[in-house]
């Protein structure tokens, strides 16, 4: 009898950790990915810091650093990501790279 009794809970559990991969692949299918996931992966992937993606993405559009400066200043404060950082975040990193890392940081 004691042996049915671990055998069930061995059972279930391995049916909640398959449960459990089976939602959080079908979540993040599904899932919308923020700007904000976008800026921070592209980031990661890199190995840079937001601060250097603005950066880049302003010299692409060939915009002064001032400009740039005043853009991050503002995101630092507003949280507000310009249309110019977005589009080049977007352009450089796959959304199946960004998946990948929302899963890792769920993990942490």
């Amino acid at each position: 009898m004691v042996n049915a009794n671990a055998d069930l809970l061995i059972m279930l559990v391995v049916a909640y950790f398959a449960a459990l991969a089976y939602f959080e692949n079908t979540y993040c299918k599904k899932a919308v990915i923020s700007n904000d996931e976008y800026l921070a992966s592209l980031a990661m992937v890199r190995q840079c810091s937001v601060y250097d993606l603005f950066r880049c993405s302003g010299a692409d559009w060939r915009f002064s650093d001032s400009k740039t400066e005043m853009d991050f200043n503002a995101y630092l404060k507003t949280g507000h990501i310009p249309q110019y950082v977005v589009n080049y975040v977007r352009q450089n990193i796959r959304s199946e790279e960004v998946k990948s890392l929302r899963l890792v940081s769920r993990l942490w």
